[in-house]
């Protein structure tokens, strides 16, 4: 083997052996912190209706080998969040926080006074208000009529303390989501619903979550119709604050769930659960991640899109809306289940997200995949033209928006040739591999080229160079797909 394949091998061999010897001891190895749980409430309120409010309180205990005097977290700050009268907490005690990172903003650095005792648990309570200004990624939003949290980054993520065996990271044993919200709104949540009440104007619902089979906490909330079509042995809700006409929710239910459903044989089952689709009408303008200004946009939770009022207007069953709805039902696998390294935004996140248009059109027939691959060519060389596509494999701060946009398609078509290359079913058995091994966790390009690798037999080193460094698509790949039809021109 190469030398590169040599040192990848005895790095996993190190960190399996490292990994082994920590269990096997009684006595911790570093560093760390074990979070036992965590209770959040978020709740909105007719007085403010621009706005909510969240309290988080965390428990932990040290469970390392050492006093510790601070530990990093990463908070919900920017625009995407609006936070305000941000007040920290620990055993009650007012608390400091100072920025760590010169990289990243949102890196703070919380003081321990007196300094946290082994064995000894701590609970920290954070507690802001939610005011969200316009962002380029629409995760968050708040109206009088509805309410939205669908950022995985919107509650504090407590780091591991750095050092050799630390122990520790952002995800709690447990978790109680509380929702607080007009007794009139719909509330959809993770986890299992536990009983909660009303009192007044005002409804309570609770949510107990687990990570080992829910999703990040997230909360989408509003006064909204529900209609539902069954098709397929699947489910799909749309929420909407005006009801759809029937033949246009059916056509559009049918289609998602036959996405769906290829979505779930390609990449896996994205959670335990049976799921149910939801499609529901975000209250405001969203931004489109994809292509040229078509009008409207959308933002992704778990098993469920966001669509804005324009897009509703276009109408569900349309093709550029369902190929958005698509593009961020995908998002639930790479996003939300396996979340992407910064530098693999693009690839993991983003082509991903539109490579699984090609997997839904496949569903629907082999000439459909002909013709979404000519379709996503087309996109690439009409973004390119507006800005060249860049390395695949960088911080997401290296790329303006307009080279997200042209390389974003570039990695969709690296999927598509990776696919043609390796077969369908070596390429299936990869993706299935990374989404239940790095299930809760990040991962990166590295994990994709291994389990490509090892389900295909074949080295593909130089493939992956070519493609994530060298902009421009390959001769070879253009001539495969010159000449197929298009798919309908729209850019999710």
């Amino acid at each position: 083997m190469d030398r590169k394949t040599c040192f990848r091998f005895f790095r996993s061999a190190a960190l399996c052996a490292g990994a082994l010897l920590a269990t096997g001891c009684v006595q911790p190895l570093g560093p760390g912190f074990h979070f036992v749980n965590r209770r959040a409430e978020i709740r909105s309120s007719a007085g403010a209706p621009d706005r909510l409010h969240i309290r988080v309180v965390d428990h932990l205990d040290n469970a390392g080998d050492r006093t510790l005097r601070s530990l990093e977290v990463r908070m919900p700050e920017g625009p995407n969040f609006g936070t305000q009268n941000l007040s920290f907490r620990i055993d009650d005690r007012q608390a400091s926080l100072e920025h760590s990172s010169k990289n990243d903003p949102r890196m703070m650095q919380a003081e321990f006074d007196p300094p946290w005792q082994q064995k000894r648990p701590r609970e920290i309570a954070t507690e802001w208000d939610l005011a969200p200004g316009a962002s380029t990624r629409g995760t968050v939003a708040v109206s009088a009529n509805a309410f939205y949290i669908a950022d995985q980054t919107a509650l504090p993520l407590w780091q591991a303390p750095f050092g050799i065996f630390s122990k520790g990271g952002p995800t709690p044993d447990r978790t109680v989501l509380t929702v607080i919200a007009p007794k009139d709104f719909r509330v959809l949540a993770p986890g299992n619903p536990r009983k909660g009440g009303v009192k007044g104007n005002v409804a309570t619902h609770v949510f107990r979550i687990r990570p080992d089979r829910d999703f990040l906490p997230y909360v989408v909330a509003g006064r909204y119709r529900e209609q539902v079509v069954r098709v397929q042995r699947a489910t799909v809700r749309f929420w909407t604050f005006q009801p759809l006409p029937v033949p246009e929710a059916r056509q559009a239910g049918a289609r998602l769930s036959s996405s769906m459903k290829a979505f779930a044989d390609f990449f896996g089952p994205a959670s335990r659960a049976k799921p149910a689709i939801h499609v529901v009408e975000a209250p405001g303008d969203l931004p489109s991640a994809f292509g040229e200004n078509n009008g409207f946009g959308g933002t992704t939770f778990p098993d469920g899109v966001l669509l804005d009022s324009r897009a509703i207007a276009k109408g569900v069953a349309n093709e550029a809306v369902l190929q958005v709805a698509e593009y961020e039902l995908a998002r639930t696998w790479f996003g939300w289940r396996v979340q992407p390294t910064p530098e693999a935004q693009i690839l993991m996140g983003r082509g991903v997200g539109l490579f699984a248009l090609v997997i839904a059109a496949e569903a629907r027939g082999p000439d459909q995949r002909r013709r979404m691959v000519a379709s996503l060519l087309d996109r690439y060389d009409r973004a390119r033209s507006i800005s060249a596509d860049k390395r695949l494999i960088a911080p997401p701060g290296e790329y303006s928006r307009a080279q997200r946009v042209s390389t974003g398609y570039r990695g969709a078509l690296f999927l598509v040739a990776l696919e043609d290359l390796c077969g369908h079913d070596a390429l299936r058995a990869a993706f299935r591999e990374v989404v239940h091994s790095r299930s809760g966790d990040q991962t990166g390009y590295e994990e994709l080229r291994s389990a490509v690798e090892y389900s295909s037999g074949r080295n593909l080193a130089e493939m992956f160079r070519r493609w994530l460094i060298r902009p421009g698509v390959p001769d070879d790949f253009r001539a495969r797909y010159a000449g197929s039809p298009s798919a309908p021109s729209v850019s999710p």
